[in-house]
C-alpha cells in the first residue's frame, strides 16, 4: 500500500496540484501504517497519546451524499473511546469507595483494640 500510495502522489505532485489537494493527499510514512493495539487491548499501556493517521479523516465520496467511507469507523473509535473512558470512571468510583471502606474497616478495628485496652488495663 505504502508503494502505491507513494508513487501515485508522485504522479500527482508531477501535475502541479493545488493547495488544497496538497493539503488533502499528504505524504505516507511507515510508522502511520503499523497497527495500533489501542482496538484490540484498549487498556494496554501507553494508548494515551496514541492519535489516528491523517489518512483516517480524509472524506471519500464513495457513497452517496449521505453516508461517509470512514462513518462506521469513526462510530466505532469513538464508542471504543467513551466505553475506555467509563470504564476508567467506573475504576475510580470503585477505588474510593474501596478506600472508604478501608479507613472504616481500620477505624473499628482501632476501636475494637482500643476496647480491648481499656478492658485490660480494668483487670
Amino acid at each position: 500500500m505504502l508503494v502505491l500510495y507513494t508513487k501515485t502522489r508522485k504522479q500527482m505532485m508531477q501535475l502541479e496540484p493545488g493547495e488544497d489537494q496538497l493539503q488533502k493527499y499528504k505524504p505516507l510514512l511507515r510508522e502511520q501504517l503499523k497497527i495500533s493495539t489501542a482496538m484490540g487491548d484498549p487498556n494496554a499501556r501507553g494508548q494515551q497519546n496514541e492519535s489516528l493517521a491523517w489518512f483516517w479523516s480524509v472524506e471519500v465520496d464513495l457513497g452517496g451524499p449521505e453516508h461517509s467511507w470512514n462513518e462506521d469507523f469513526y462510530r466505532v473509535h469513538w464508542l471504543r473511546a467513551k466505553s475506555l473512558r467509563d470504564r476508567w470512571k467506573e475504576e475510580m468510583m470503585l477505588v474510593q469507595l474501596e478506600m472508604d471502606w478501608t479507613c472504616n474497616f481500620f477505624l473499628w478495628k482501632a476501636t475494637q483494640w482500643g476496647d480491648r485496652m481499656r478492658e485490660s488495663e480494668e483487670k
